[in-house]
């Protein structure tokens, strides 16, 4: 049996022989009681019937008397209507007066156990007699005076005896076989729940994956967490502890909470259980990370979050210079796409013969865009910030906004690379969503409006636009990292992440209403950043 590897089949024959065990100890068990009741029971009812003929008048006459003339058949006919195997009625002398035997009648009791009822006690013995081994009961007969004149056996012979057992063995025996019967079935209900509940695997293979997985987690360079639907933590790596500066749990000690790890990401990571993250920018254990959450499926029912996290690297840096290419591709396709528009309006001009227009249109395309690059160069003095914004300023004519500089926005050079690249996210994010905005809204002119400006230790902006507005419920929603701007809602692109920098920065973001009809997002950055967590 130990040589058995499939599981299911250990069960079978564990569970088997555990049945077969239990049914045998339970037919000892009953057997043993069995028979004690059985003897029990037939004893009570030949000490009862012993008890009930030593009262009769005819038992007590013929013992006080002597006269003995009919009192054999009259024990006879009580001993087969009460199924006893010998009724003997003796005197005090144990001379037999009635015997089922009347060859016998006149003999003397045997089995030595009369003494005590010619001595007037009343008792269930087990003795040999001249019939065989019996259980009887014997009463002492008395007169009217209260005299003992003689006594009453009443038995039960052992075969008699057993063949009942035997007759309630029978029962006892269908009970255990159909115990057996229903262990044998338990056990292969059993294995199958079993196998399907560890998807068939084998012990072997659940150590070897059990091995595998830890060896896994504690060899990637990602951190790893497992929750519970409550958020308590089921498993980490080592590289989560590392990431999230987390001692090693000692004995004793309660389970781990998300809260007590990611206390400001807790909230939206346990909020929705089907709801999936990939690629979501945090700020913890002073560090940045990038996180990904998954709900952990076990038979189509949702049973916790698996989250996995690492921190910004070089890898995540490629990733966002990589970006930047893309958003510098997407200027140039911007510029050429609108210079293209106006050689087309130029050409057309000098084929018409137009010289003056055209040469009035170069002038004024030039002092227009001239003009607003001498404002950005002169105001502006971080080229980083400049080159946004003239990127910016192409999306927005191309899509039909006009975006406006204030011109008494200010702005020093920051010089800090990380403050800057910060910086550029935000403000980027700001004005995409603010064009998105006023492209959608058909009730005024799209537009938005920048304004910059460089106070004391803070570098302060503001980004409007002429869209419908958004409400502070609005901005709480948009503002949590589970929201996708993909559904059509406004203001939704990247406001999570500009939210994170900003606090990350130790800075701050109001909302307001902006005088061109839609929101104003006004942002204050401290120029040396708190690298705090964010609150």
């Amino acid at each position: 049996m130990w040589h058995i590897k499939r599981l299911e089949t250990r069960l079978i024959v564990w569970i088997t022989a555990l049945s077969l065990i239990q049914a045998l100890l339970f037919a000892l068990l009953g057997q043993h009681l069995l028979e004690k009741s059985v003897r029990e029971e037939v004893g009570k009812k030949a000490l009862a019937l012993a008890s009930s003929i030593a009262e009769l008048d005819e038992v007590q006459n013929a013992l006080a008397y002597g006269d003995t003339q009919g009192l054999q058949d009259f024990i006879e006919k009580l001993r087969r209507s009460t199924g006893a195997d010998f009724i003997v009625v003796g005197n005090t002398w144990r001379i037999r007066l009635t015997h089922p035997d009347p060859g016998r009648i006149g003999s003397l009791m045997v089995g030595g156990d009369s003494r005590e009822a010619l001595d007037g006690r009343s008792y269930i013995s087990e003795a040999k007699g001249s019939l065989g081994y019996s259980l009887r009961g014997k009463v002492p007969v008395r007169d009217a005076q209260g005299k003992v004149v003689g006594l009453v056996s009443v038995g039960f012979l052992a075969t008699s005896v057993n063949s009942l057992i035997s007759a309630k063995l029978a029962t006892l025996v269908a009970a255990v076989a159909g115990l057996l019967v229903l262990g044998v079935l338990a056990s292969l209900w059993i294995a199958r729940r079993v196998k399907g509940a560890l998807y068939g695997l084998q012990p072997e293979e659940i150590g070897r994956l059990y091995a595998e997985q830890s060896a896994i987690l504690n060899t990637v360079r990602t951190g790893i967490l497992a929750l519970d639907n409550h958020g308590v933590v089921r498993k980490l790596n080592r590289r989560a502890k590392d990431l999230l500066g987390l001692p090693d749990r000692q004995p004793g000690q309660p389970r781990r909470h998300i809260q007590m790890l990611l206390p400001e990401q807790a909230e939206f990571l346990l909020k929705d259980p089907e709801l999936t993250l990939n690629g979501v920018e945090l700020f913890a254990n002073e560090r940045w990370l990038v996180l990904s959450r998954l709900p952990l499926k076990v038979k189509d029912q949702t049973d916790g979050v698996l989250i996995s996290f690492r921190p910004v690297d070089e890898i995540e840096e490629l990733s966002q210079q990589l970006a930047k290419v893309q958003a510098f591709s997407e200027l140039l396709r911007v510029q050429t796409h609108d210079y293209s528009n106006k050689l087309n309006t130029l050409g057309a001009l000098i084929q018409m013969g137009a010289y003056q227009k055209a040469v009035e249109f170069i002038g004024l395309e030039s002092q227009g865009y001239q003009e607003q690059v001498n404002q950005l160069i002169e105001h502006i003095q971080e080229p980083m910030v400049v080159g946004l914004l003239l990127g910016k300023y192409h999306k927005a004519r191309e899509l039909g906004v006009e975006m406006t500089v204030e011109p008494d926005s200010l702005m020093q050079a920051v010089g800090e690379a990380a403050l800057v690249e910060k910086l550029l996210s935000i403000l980027g994010n700001l004005i995409d969503n603010a064009i998105e905005a006023a492209v959608k809204t058909r009730a005024r002119p799209p537009r938005i409006l920048v304004m910059l400006d460089d106070v004391g230790n803070n570098i302060i902006f503001d980004v409007e636009d002429s869209g419908c507005g958004i409400s502070d419920d609005q901005f709480a929603s948009l503002c949590s990292p589970e929201y996708s701007s993909k559904d059509g809602r406004q203001h939704g692109v990247g406001l999570y992440l500009v939210q994170t920098y900003i606090q990350a920065l130790g800075g701050s973001l109001e909302l307001g209403q902006s005088i061109l009809g839609g929101a104003r997002f006004s942002v204050y950055l401290p120029k040396t950043p708190t690298q705090e967590e964010p609150r």
